[in-house]
């Protein structure tokens, strides 16, 4: 079967970084696919670059297809950026060459918040959308902890004239909303692995088919294994999440403030994904009265997957303060590392675990609530240890690497096998 599929993340194998920062799932997944299944895969993805080509990796037998992305020159961006105009649709036209070139049985797209999906009207071979946010939901949580006009007051003049500024980025937020909701008006077949989004595809997209299948982690996550911390004189929770105003990093900065003089030890708290000095970070600062000398956070910005690994394992408890989620990879990633969860009941968030099985689920917004939970898991380390234990063994089952590709290829057949 030949399988081509469309991603907003350059693949592993095209990259000419060795080092990068974060990483990605869908890495992990074209990993298994090539090392288990006899698929002929095809990675779409695209690059500020003048002409696309394909680019081929020693190291995997994928072809990767480059395309490039519009608008190009650097006047044309910026007008762009700064009138926060309708989102390109110059690139439609490669991909469909590419389409043509390689020749599918079936096209994957990842995600809904590009244009990728856009040529799904033009195929002539079945497609399938894999589930990743939801922009226009995710609109409607936007402003949920911080509002954006108090972002715009602290940026610099060189940010506000490049169009670069949060403000900016909202509004060219609220234009993709509604590319998506086209996207879904014409998309035959989803793929999705928590409630919320079968639920959003159910009314967003009433003629298309569902299908279930979970996420595969990077595969450090899975061999690491966390060790509970005993006799040390502070308490380290860590938290991962970038800088977007609905991740809820003023709620970060509230709950500390909150257990600073009732967790009975040192508290650290440590935020990968978002450096200190940002707008945002000012913006929470500022929302949540938070002084720049409170000590007990620290901002580390971002962390290779190693690194995050060895700050996790070197922390008590992760806490996950998002105001809207799909199924975060941050609280898998804890989970099946084996930690103990404090999350939001957020969006998708409680089909990864069960509040009080595998973890503490509290309301968004409510530092008192997330204090409360992270004191229990403080005052009761054994009840901590269990939910962690439960945690890894379900992120095991839920992740496991192989059980995901026999699911996605019996997603493939089925697909095949249907008249489109």
């Amino acid at each position: 079967m030949r399988v081509l599929w469309f991603s907003n993340r350059p693949p592993l194998g095209a990259s000419n970084s060795k080092n990068r920062v974060g990483g990605s799932w869908i890495e992990s997944l074209e990993q298994e696919i090539m090392a288990n299944s006899d698929i002929e895969l095809g990675i779409v993805f695209s690059e500020l670059e003048k002409e696309g080509k394909e680019i081929t990796s020693a190291t995997s037998r994928t072809r990767y297809f480059m395309v490039p992305r519009y608008p190009y020159g650097k006047f044309n961006r910026w007008y762009s950026r700064f009138f926060a105009t309708p989102p390109s649709e110059n690139s439609l036209q490669h991909y469909l060459d590419v389409v043509r070139s390689f020749k599918p049985d079936v096209i994957l797209f990842f995600g809904t918040e590009s244009d990728f999906p856009l040529i799904i009207p033009e195929l002539e071979v079945p497609s399938i959308i894999w589930f990743q946010g939801n922009l226009t939901v995710y609109e409607m949580m936007y402003e949920n902890g911080l509002k954006v006009r108090k972002t715009f007051v602290l940026e610099s003049m060189k940010r506000i004239l490049s169009g670069d500024t949060m403000y900016h980025n909202f509004i060219k937020f609220k234009r993709l909303v509604h590319r998506e909701k086209r996207i879904f008006s014409f998309a035959q077949n989803f793929i999705g692995r928590t409630n919320w989004d079968r639920r959003l595809v159910r009314t967003m997209a009433p003629q298309a088919q569902y299908f279930h299948c979970d996420e595969a982690m990077r595969p450090p996550f899975l061999a690491n294994q966390w060790k509970q911390w005993t006799n040390r004189d502070k308490f380290v929770i860590t938290t991962t999440i970038r800088g977007n105003l609905y991740k809820g990093l003023e709620t970060v900065f509230r709950t500390s403030k909150i257990l600073k003089d009732k967790i009975g030890r040192r508290l650290e708290w440590r935020i990968i994904g978002i450096a200190e000095g940002t707008v945002y970070t000012k913006a929470a600062r500022k929302e949540a009265n938070f002084p720049a000398s409170f000590p007990e956070v620290k901002l580390l910005g971002n962390k290779t997957a190693p690194e995050m690994i060895e700050e996790l394992l070197n922390s008590d408890i992760y806490v996950h303060p998002s105001h809207i989620e799909n199924s975060p990879n941050g609280v898998q990633e804890a989970m099946l590392l084996g930690m103990p969860v404090v999350a939001t009941n957020v969006g998708g968030t409680p089909s990864m675990l069960v509040d009080g099985e595998e973890g503490l689920l509290v309301q968004s917004k409510d530092p008192y609530a997330m204090a409360g939970a992270i004191l229990e898991f403080s005052e009761f380390p054994e009840t901590a240890k269990l939910m962690g234990q439960n945690a890894r063994k379900l992120g095991l089952v839920r992740n496991s690497s192989k059980k995901i590709c026999d699911d996605l290829l019996k997603i493939f057949n089925e697909l095949t096998r249907q008249d489109i």
